[in-house]
């Protein structure tokens, strides 16, 4: 028994740091999914705004196959995004904004193709 939970304890400590690892070197790398602002109407207690915030485009910093070639995006696409709050009708609410500097085309786009 005693020895099953040392393995079983190794096993779950190898995976967690393979997933850290693999994080850590996606974000050094840059392979990340890519965002647009865009913009919408919000209502909430009779009040309405139109807000910007960040949605998922179908675009990302990264192929998935050798042979896959990069695509002429005319937007401008980012990879940061954060949480910032607002009020609509008097409750505060929280909106997920892009921002840093465009993503340069140069750097290559690829099509996520439904991924």
């Amino acid at each position: 028994m005693q020895k099953a939970r040392v393995i079983l304890t190794l096993i779950v400590l190898i995976t967690v740091l393979g997933t850290v690892m693999s994080f850590k070197a996606a974000k050094r790398r840059q392979q990340s999914n890519l965002f647009y602002p865009t913009t919408g109407d919000f209502t909430s207690n009779g009040a309405s705004r139109n807000l910007t915030y960040a949605y998922l485009a179908p675009y990302r910093t990264f192929r998935t196959d050798i042979y896959e070639l990069p695509v002429n995006v005319t937007r401008p696409l980012y990879t940061g995004t954060t949480q910032t709050w607002t009020t609509i009708g008097g409750a505060f609410y929280f909106i997920t904004v892009v921002t840093g500097p465009i993503w340069p085309t140069l750097a290559g786009i690829y099509d996520d193709a439904g991924q």
